[in-house]
């Protein structure tokens, strides 16, 4: 089996305040997969249902993707 390289890797420095960054999930796939996802992470109590996206279209057929947007507190530790 191949695997296809489909976006390039890009780091980019994203601003904190107080310590705090904003860190964005991405669940892509069909639609009925990526609902599993976001309910089998909401059962584990780390999302609400409310949190995520609606589902946004990718420009492939039949693929979604919802976001879920957490702030992370930085540990400098």
């Amino acid at each position: 089996m191949t695997r296809r390289k489909d976006a390039a890797v890009t780091q980019v420095q994203l601003p904190q305040e107080n310590g705090r960054e904003k860190v964005r999930i991405m669940v892509l796939g069909s639609p009925e997969g990526v609902e599993s996802i976001v309910k089998s992470l909401h059962k584990l109590r780390f999302a609400e249902m409310k949190e995520w996206s609606n589902p946004l279209p990718t420009g492939r057929g039949g693929e979604v993707m919802r976001i879920l947007t957490k702030i992370v507190r930085q540990d400098f530790s």
